[in-house]
Formats: structure tokens, C-alpha cells, sequence
């Protein structure tokens, strides 16, 4: 699967941004400037998302999403990268680790988590993409998910044409509906992670938004302290969408991270 992407700068360490659902790239761009002065960055679309054409399957698993982004790596000639997921991208960098290990010199993981669906939340999931389909539309996602994913703080300011709220709104809004009905059905089935990530091998930095409802503090600390070779830290005045609402924090704490060795 060919994937639109973005690729910025000429730096030695390669960063592989993966978004969250339902989003694109562009949730990114923040770190994408601000990281490009001293990196490779790259920023795609997952399949059926975005720019990116769908596959024409009514599900997408994590795999599938995983194994996209190293066909991408491999026609940009890159051999390895840090891969930096958020939510949906954190599932798909475990399945990136977990089929792709060879091409990771570290990872990190930004509002996420490593345990699979409960069947209550599969169900809600599988419920989502019907509607979805049934809508023609990812919009009416855009009001029901806000409360979770940002803080009071940015929900005040949504009246600003180039706020966070504005570039969240516009993700959802424009994306392809078929592709984000067939994620969001991959990740009702994806695999628990839970048990395995004791046995990442290459450094590791979990980030939290202090705020946030989806993956609070308390339950991303309990992942650090699974993996060997971690570093944890919380983004303050942040909830789900921490690269977004507090960029600067999120940059400075990346760039240190790349810099290590």
C-alpha cells in the first residue's frame, strides 16, 4: 500500500510519526517544524485515512497498518527510524515492533496503551464504523469525542480558525469514511501487548498528556514499568492530544529523547 506522506529534513536519526484515529498526519505538524532542524521526519497517512487510499477490505488491523509503514520505509531507503505513535499509532507501533523490530532504534508512545479492547469497547468500536458507513460521514464524531481527547482550556478557544479544536475538527470532518470504519474495526481485534512489551529491546519514551481521560497518568506509568529500558514523562496542560495542545513541551522532551547516545 503506497501511503501519502510528508518527509522533512536531512538528519542523521530518522523520527516515523504514526496519528491517531480518526486523524491524519497533520496532527503532527508541530513536530514536524520543529523537529526537521535536526532530523528525518516523516509523517504518513495510515491507509483509507487521510490521502491515503483505502485497500478496499472492510477491516484494517494494526498489522496491516504496521507493515504499510515498512513498505514506506523501505522505498525511502531508510533502514531505521524511532517510531512515534499516538492512540492508534501507539497499537500500530507495537505491531511495527513486533514484525518489524529490526528497523526500530526506539520507540515512543504517546497517549496510548498496550492492552487490547475490552468486548464492551469492541462493541462500541464495531458499533462506530457502522454508523460511520451508514453517514457516509466522519463528522458526527467530531462533537461526541472532544470532551475525552482535550482539555476545558482548548475547548474554550475552539472559536479560534488556527487553534487546536480547529485542526481536530477539519481531521475528522474530511476524512475518507470507509478508511476510518475499517480502522476502527482493526482496532476492535487487535492484539494485547500487555505481556509481551517487557521484551522491547530498543529505548523507549511514554508520554502523557496530564490531563488525559483515555490514558491517564497513573495507567501509562503502570506500562513504563513493564519495559527495561524506559523513560516516562507527563505533559502538563494536556489531555489525549498532548503533541497538539502542548507542542513546545512534546518537541523539547523528543528532541532530548533523540539525542540520547
Amino acid at each position: 500500500m503506497k501511503l501519502n506522506y510528508v518527509k522533512h529534513g536531512n538528519g542523521a536519526k530518522t523520527i516515523l510519526f504514526g496519528h491517531g484515529f480518526p486523524f491524519d498526519h497533520t496532527m503532527w505538524d508541530a513536530q514536524v517544524e520543529a523537529l526537521a532542524t535536526d532530523f528525518t521526519v516523516i509523517a504518513p497517512d495510515f491507509r483509507g485515512m487521510g490521502k491515503s487510499p483505502a485497500s478496499g477490505k472492510s477491516i484494517t488491523d494494526m498489522s496491516d497498518m504496521a507493515d504499510d509503514l515498512a513498505e514506506l520505509l523501505t522505498d525511502l531507503n531508510v533502514e531505521k527510524c524511532v517510531y512515534c505513535g499516538l492512540s492508534m499509532g501507539g497499537y500500530v507501533g507495537l505491531e511495527f515492533w513486533n514484525r518489524h523490530a529490526e528497523r526500530l532504534e526506539g520507540l515512543i508512545f504517546c497517549d496510548t496503551n498496550a492492552k487490547a479492547d475490552t468486548p464492551e469497547g469492541a462493541t462500541k468500536r464495531l458499533e462506530t464504523a457502522d454508523k460511520i458507513e451508514v453517514k457516509g460521514s466522519c463528522a458526527f464524531m467530531t462533537n461526541g469525542m472532544k470532551e475525552n481527547l482535550m482539555t476545558a482550556e482548548t475547548l474554550r478557544d475552539a472559536e479560534n480558525p488556527d487553534g487546536v479544536y480547529a485542526v481536530y475538527a477539519k481531521m475528522v470532518c474530511d476524512n475518507n469514511p470507509v478508511g476510518v470504519a475499517a480502522a476502527a474495526r482493526g482496532m476492535a481485534r487487535r492484539k494485547d501487548f500487555t505481556e509481551k512489551v517487557g521484551k522491547i529491546s530498543v529505548p523507549v519514551l511514554i508520554l502523557t498528556g496530564e490531563k488525559d481521560l483515555l490514558s491517564p497518568p497513573d495507567a501509562m506509568r503502570q506500562l513504563a514499568e513493564r519495559i527495561p529500558d524506559v523513560e516516562f514523562v507527563v505533559i502538563p496542560n494536556a489531555a489525549h492530544l498532548a503533541p497538539m495542545e502542548n507542542a513546545d513541551a512534546v518537541n523539547a522532551t523528543i528532541k532530548q529523547f533523540m539525542n540520547k547516545e
